[in-house]
């Protein structure tokens, strides 16, 4: 039955994004609320000394659809739970260019909920092109590849922003020459921290998955996701940045929606997962100093705010310096030792 038809028989109350789920997300913009649910443990070797969320939420009108509709809010961050292991991820923290929370309306007459955008927990995937450009207005426009930044755009990048993303998402298809297309909906977590003694790098998973792909993968859509940390982003796969144009991205479903034998991997409402080899966490590492550190995990559209991409983060830790190092330093010093008695016992012609 008609979409139309279902609302004009009952306006019911607003709902969470489907019933149970494995990943289940609770949308927040609060960044200590975030930062906590993404430290792996009370022991990480991490001591956070401040962090910043920009981010987006939205109260969204949906009587202009249907008179009587309840509004709903979409919210680019959240926290997370996995009890199945969807993606083989643990829990954290979810970023988006959307929603992550979604909206569902029940609409009552004994049909089942209607879903209008679809948020970010366990799937199955169902809407071919889930998405949403923040500042627009219900429904969403579509995006136009011959119209880059047409239709609903999606808030703006800042410059900064801009600066920092322009090389994660470059493409030929963006004009002229060297400018690249701008970016919208950018959602990023900046978090500020020391180190406890003994620990030199820090430690974190990630799954990276869009719906953009892999529709615009050669065109001026090229949503992406950079890790800064210090002032370098460590996110590259097998020596590529971390973007739709990714040789690595994966189907969820086929373009009618049915698993793909051999190369799905099952999972959430994204169309496309970043995923090696078959495997969809990524781990990064990266050398810290003792004090002052910034990590910056940063999301974003490109060239508008229509369709989303999304990034699941876990287990950010602390990794202690390796014992191996002192153990090979013990180690050379009780050769040189153990020579040196030997050449003691040595009658004197014969020491070399």
């Amino acid at each position: 039955m008609n979409s139309m038809i279902r609302l004009a028989l009952s306006a019911g109350a607003l709902m969470g994004s489907g019933g149970a789920h494995a990943i289940t997300i609770t949308a927040t913009q609060d960044a200590t609320t975030l930062v906590n649910a993404l430290l792996a443990g009370a022991n990480t070797g991490i001591v956070v000394t401040g962090a910043t969320l920009n981010g987006h939420s939205q109260v969204v009108d949906l009587s202009g659809l249907f008179p009587g509709l309840p509004a709903a809010t979409l919210t680019s961050s959240g926290t997370y739970t996995n009890a199945s292991g969807t993606y083989g991820i643990g829990p954290g923290v979810v970023l988006s260019t959307g929603g992550v929370e979604g909206i569902t309306v029940d609409v009552g007459g004994g049909f089942p909920p209607e879903t209008f955008v679809a948020g970010y927990s366990d799937g199955p995937n169902t809407q071919e092109g889930n998405g949403w450009a923040f500042g627009g207005t219900f429904p969403p426009g579509l995006p136009d590849p011959n119209d880059p930044g047409g239709g609903t755009p999606g808030l703006p990048a800042t410059s900064a922003q801009e600066a920092l993303l322009d090389p994660i998402t470059q493409n030929p298809a963006c004009d002229p020459g060297p400018v690249f297309c701008s970016h919208y909906d950018v959602t990023e977590l900046i978090i500020n921290f020391d180190m406890q003694a003994g620990f030199t790098q820090v430690a974190f998973n990630i799954v990276f998955g869009s719906e953009e792909w892999p529709e615009f993968r050669d065109s001026p859509f090229i949503d992406g996701f950079g890790m800064f940390l210090n002032g370098v982003n460590i996110a590259a796969v097998g020596g590529f940045p971390v973007n739709i144009r990714h040789p690595d991205m994966r189907p969820l479903v086929d373009e009618n929606q049915d698993p793909v034998p051999g190369t799905t991997i099952p999972g959430t409402e994204l169309d496309g997962i970043l995923g090696p080899g078959g495997n969809p966490v990524l781990t990064f590492t990266g050398l810290v100093n003792p004090t002052g550190n910034q990590l910056r995990f940063i999301v974003a559209d490109t060239s508008d705010g229509v369709l989303d991409t999304t990034v699941y983060f876990s287990a950010l830790t602390g990794v202690p310096a390796p014992p191996a190092v002192w153990l090979l330093g013990t180690g050379v010093a009780g050769l040189a030792c153990r020579r040196l008695l030997k050449k003691r016992e040595l009658p004197a012609s014969e020491a070399t």
